[in-house]
């Protein structure tokens, strides 16, 4: 009986997939994955923040009896300027991402039967390279919205 090892598949890509400092393109593949993970997180947090910040900043304009003195307007459009800056930047890095990867197929499967020399192929990061930028224009607008309607809208009306 020969001594033939089977290759677990679940395995196998992490015995396959490229090492950590390989090049594609003018990146190595961890830096593509930390632009990644920038690409899709820091919208989503940039808006979150912009958000809790921007509320605290109207509770403390409309707090009953206090005067705390906040100029409100400037106030909300500083978080919002500095939401949108965020988002830019996520933006850019999922670009990066995208750019880098444009040659991915969503369709190249895994990398045995010899595809790819052995390589995975970079379609994880395209895929979410791709829904970032996606993403990333939606909370681009969500945050605008957010932040200018509480600019321009009536603030610390009685309903």
């Amino acid at each position: 009986m020969s001594e033939a090892r089977e290759i677990v598949p679940a395995r196998r890509e992490t015995l396959v997939a490229p090492p950590p400092r390989e090049r594609v393109g003018r990146f190595t593949l961890h830096q593509l994955a930390v632009a990644q993970w920038l690409g899709v997180m820091v919208a989503p947090l940039a808006w979150t923040a912009q958000h809790v910040v921007g509320y605290g900043v109207g509770q403390a304009r409309c707090e009953v009896g206090a005067n705390w003195g906040i100029g409100f307007d400037t106030w909300q459009l500083a978080i919002v300027a500095a939401g949108v800056l965020l988002v830019l930047v996520s933006e850019g890095a999922a670009v990066a991402v995208f750019l880098a990867t444009r040659e991915a197929n969503y369709g190249d499967g895994p990398p045995g039967d010899g595809r790819w020399g052995g390589a995975v192929p970079y379609t994880r990061l395209h895929f979410f390279a791709t829904a970032a930028m996606v993403a990333n224009v939606l909370f681009l607008a969500v945050i605008l919205m957010d932040g200018l309607v509480s600019v321009f809208d009536t603030l610390c009306a009685q309903s």
